[in-house]
């Protein structure tokens, strides 16, 4: 099984990811033509390799936004929400300046749109939007709302495979977001500047990984920064709100490097896609790619390498997971109900009642909670708030996983997305329950004949 293991070296912005898959031998006119097919122009890709300052050859990846008769040199994806957060989707950005360097052309290399809600993946100096012609971007720019992306994907000539990726990638973005802002993911808006180049890099993204044959993405530690970035509601500190949101669950390191290094396109498109850390695989490294950010950093090189690689062996997978237990006695099946939501949610790899009898001869509920150990203490402190409960026991375990992957199966009634998962004696091909659901609930027929069909479609897959 073909996979893409990233290390990012000083954290991950889209453009990079795309570079790196370009490096890897991807083709960046192919992408292109996919991406427009869908509807989406205005726009052209640019690539190339050369040394960055650490005398590395990197890939180099620059999305051109051309509107209003001038080309806008995207090094940065810009997302609004409708609450004028800038989300900071940056990955070159100086925080010491508050006003724009750009020339007569608008090649906006290095500066700070705080057009409605950025998210700048690309780098940048961030600063605030107070000028005239920010004020005419504000006003001429369209609004796609998630809807109108997804069918923007949907529409066009990609493989199912890269439109399911791309469209997790869109709604995990669209959902944290909302979650940030307080509102529904339906009422998040990606102003169109930022909807270009962020739906190229991670639409790209997809088409890249489809190209190159990938069946399984793998992610090491993600790296963040430190130092503070200007919006449009003050100063706060990186990285953004955003980033952090996506970044739950997952293991970080902090730089001493001061700008955002990890973007929220970029923790988008790697939080989505992995199937976690690739150090303990056994695999056959293919090859190597590199995709550099637009920044230079003293300290360490601005990229995010790519290996690809055929896994061998069984792929198992050991990690060490932290196990939550609780006794609860006295709760409502409602309030039950709602904290098992509450706990997956707030990034539980999985929780789970069983019925117990308790001192008193009262009957109570065993709750069993499973995560990664940095989200212990925080999903612990969600039993204490929304429980009557007193402690909470937490132990480490270690666990053995299976590789798994998306792969979509036809049946009578159309597509069902599966879960693939590499089993020591051959693939494995689970429908997924909510797609199934969905697609008997438009095509008018039970769920059981859906996911029967399904089933019998990924068993003959499976045997292929």
């Amino acid at each position: 099984m073909k996979a893409i293991c990233f290390e990012p070296v000083a954290g991950a912005a889209g453009d990079m990811i795309l570079a790196a898959l370009f490096d890897l031998g991807a083709d960046p006119v192919e992408v292109d033509r996919i991406i427009r097919s869908g509807g989406l122009d205005g726009f052209r890709i640019e690539f190339e390799r050369h040394p960055d300052n650490h005398r590395l050859t990197c890939g180099y990846c620059n999305v051109v936004v051309e509107e209003h008769g001038h080309s806008h040199a995207h090094e940065h994806e810009h997302h609004h929400d409708h609450g004028h957060e800038h989300a900071h989707e940056h990955h070159e950005h100086d925080h010491e300046h508050e006003h724009h360097e750009h020339d007569h052309e608008h090649e906006h290399h290095e500066h700070d749109h705080e057009h409605e809600h950025h998210e700048h993946d690309h780098e940048h100096e961030h600063h605030e939007h107070e000028h005239e012609h920010e004020h005419e971007h504000t006003h001429e720019h369209h609004h796609r709302g998630l809807k109108e992306i997804l069918a923007m994907i949907e529409r066009s000539e990609a493989s199912p495979r890269a439109k399911e990726r791309s469209t997790a990638i869109f709604r995990r973005l669209g959902a944290a977001e909302a979650a940030v802002h307080g509102v529904d993911i339906e009422e998040v808006h990606f102003h169109e500047v930022g909807a270009v180049d962020s739906i190229v890099d991670i639409f790209g993204i997809c088409i890249a990984l489809d190209q190159l044959g990938i069946d399984q993405v793998y992610c090491s530690d993600f790296k963040v920064g430190c130092g503070t970035i200007r919006c449009a509601h003050g100063v706060i500190p990186v990285p953004a709100p955003a980033t952090v949101k996506l970044l739950e669950g997952f293991p970080v390191e902090r730089l001493d490097i001061r700008s955002e290094l990890t973007t929220p396109t970029g923790a988008a498109v790697l939080t989505t896609l992995t199937a976690g850390d690739w150090r303990s695989l056994p695999m056959q490294v293919l090859k190597t790619g590199a995709g550099h950010g637009r920044r230079e950093f003293a300290e360490r090189p601005n990229m995010i390498r790519a290996f690809l690689v055929e896994l061998t062996g069984t792929g198992l997978v050991q990690d060490s997971v932290a196990v939550l237990e609780s006794d609860l006695d006295d709760e409502s099946p409602e309030i039950l109900g709602a904290l098992l939501d509450a706990l997956l949610a707030a990034g539980a790899l999985d929780a789970s009642y069983q019925a117990v009898q308790m001192k008193k001869n009262r009957p109570g509920t065993h709750l069993t909670v499973i995560c990664r150990p940095d989200r212990a203490a925080a999903l612990a402190e969600l039993i204490l708030t929304q429980t009557s409960t007193i402690g909470v026991r937490t132990t480490t375990a270690r666990r053995y996983t299976l590789p798994r992957s998306q792969q979509t199966v036809t049946t009578p009634w159309g597509p069902v997305l599966c879960k693939r998962v590499e089993r020591p004696d051959g693939p494995d091909l689970i429908p997924e329950y909510e797609a199934c659901r969905t697609l008997a609930a438009t095509a008018g027929v039970p769920l059981r004949r859906v996911m029967a069909a399904a089933r019998a479609a990924g068993l003959e897959a499976s045997a292929s």
